[in-house]
């Protein structure tokens, strides 16, 4: 019986560190919960008025296909549920926080929509940003000329 009574004793003493310990981490996730929210309210306010339309257009600026920045603008916005207005500098996993399995499966789809073949390790460069998304994907061969040379093989 003695046991028991020092077991108990020695729970009694830890509970409130450990409630301290709890309580602290708690709050750092909330603290972390409501930076991220605060954040996206403040990347959606400062880019108000910024539509896709906009985004397609500061691109073709610098010599990419509007039509394939539309798409992708679209897909990161709709698909990807990325909640406010897209700079072509954001970063993929930091700003819109994708992750890798993500970056992948928009890099398909947005391949299969424009007709463009997926031929991994086309680029060199890491997927970083939406801009390097936007190149990689206006990078990829159409489906009709991969067919074609791999006929005439």
């Amino acid at each position: 019986m003695p046991t028991l009574f020092t077991v108990q004793h020695w729970l009694g003493q830890q509970i409130i560190p450990l409630f301290f310990i709890v309580f602290a981490i708690l709050m750092g996730i909330a603290m972390v919960y409501f930076s991220a929210q605060s954040r996206r309210a403040s990347l959606a306010r400062d880019r108000s008025g910024r539509t896709e339309d906009t985004f397609a257009e500061s691109l073709a600026a610098h010599g990419f296909d509007p039509e394939i920045a539309r798409l992708t603008y679209l897909h990161l916005q709709q698909n990807r549920r990325v909640a406010f207005p897209i700079d072509p500098l954001d970063d993929l996993e930091r700003d819109l926080g994708l992750n890798s399995e993500e970056i992948d499966q928009s890099v398909r789809d947005l391949l299969n929509e424009t007709g463009r073949e997926y031929l991994p390790g086309l680029l060199k460069s890491p997927l970083i940003t939406v801009v390097d998304l936007v190149r990689s994907i206006q990078t990829s061969p159409r489906r009709d000329v991969v067919a074609r040379r791999r006929r005439s093989a």
